[in-house]
């Protein structure tokens, strides 16, 4: 009963994860879930489901993600952020990722669309005497700290770039107060999940499955692992 109450309602504060957590964690003593170690495990579901989202590199070097699914933009809403201008650094090509930067969706350079190579395609790219990067067509890669930028034959120089990406999201946190050596919820204090309400049953299965893993539990790994998985 309790399981498939969860399953209907889905919009969820973070004390009530916290307690469906517990609830399950916690039957027949299996183990109890410190506020500071569901936090921690609150806080890594919320980014791990944002890169599964966003996609990870096949068994076959292909990425599987949501780039072509509404769901995608339905789900991570929040954590975008669109069209920021980045100016370059010292007037070089380089262009550095802004605070909270997690992953690239889209930039722009000088007001045309920046296509983004790998660093082989790159080199092939500069030296192709029949399409190499040009001011109407500047192609980019992404290296240690930021973005490089290419519009000639050489590196581009100066200039705007403009970049969508997702952004690292606040982290959830389950505040409390201590009151007869218990710790009792602080609302006001508490901080819920950034993640719309469609996600708040897999990030519960997502801390399950941790919690599974550090307690040795196969019971909870399995439940929290196979709902997982039949979501994504």
């Amino acid at each position: 009963m309790t399981l498939f109450f969860f399953a209907i309602f889905v919009s969820m504060t973070i004390d009530e994860v916290y307690k469906f957590v517990q609830l399950m964690a916690n039957k027949e003593n299996r183990g109890w879930i410190k506020p500071t170690e569901f936090n921690l495990l609150a806080k890594r579901s919320q980014l791990d489901l944002i890169k599964d989202r966003v996609g990870i590199v096949s068994n076959t070097g292909g990425e599987e993600g949501y780039r072509e699914n509404s769901r995608f933009y339905d789900e991570l809403y929040p954590v975008i952020t669109y069209d920021v201008g980045i100016n370059s650094s010292a007037g070089t090509n380089d262009f550095a990722f802004p605070a909270g930067y997690l992953y690239f969706l889209g930039a722009r350079f000088n007001d045309r669309e920046v296509e983004m190579l790998d660093h082989g395609d790159l080199t092939r790219r500069r030296n192709s005497e029949l399409n190499p990067p040009s001011g109407e067509f500047p192609c980019g890669v992404i290296q240690s700290g930021g973005i490089r930028i290419f519009n000639t034959g050489g590196p581009s120089v100066g200039g705007l770039l403009r970049l969508t990406y997702i952004s690292e999201p606040t982290a959830p946190n389950w505040a409390f107060t201590i009151v007869n050596n218990v710790e009792i919820y602080n609302a006001s204090s508490s901080t819920n999940f950034v993640l719309p309400e469609s996600t708040h049953k897999e990030l519960a299965h997502r801390i399950l499955s941790y919690i599974g893993v550090s307690l040795r539990e196969q019971n909870i790994v399995e439940y929290g692992t196979t709902t997982v998985v039949e979501k994504t």
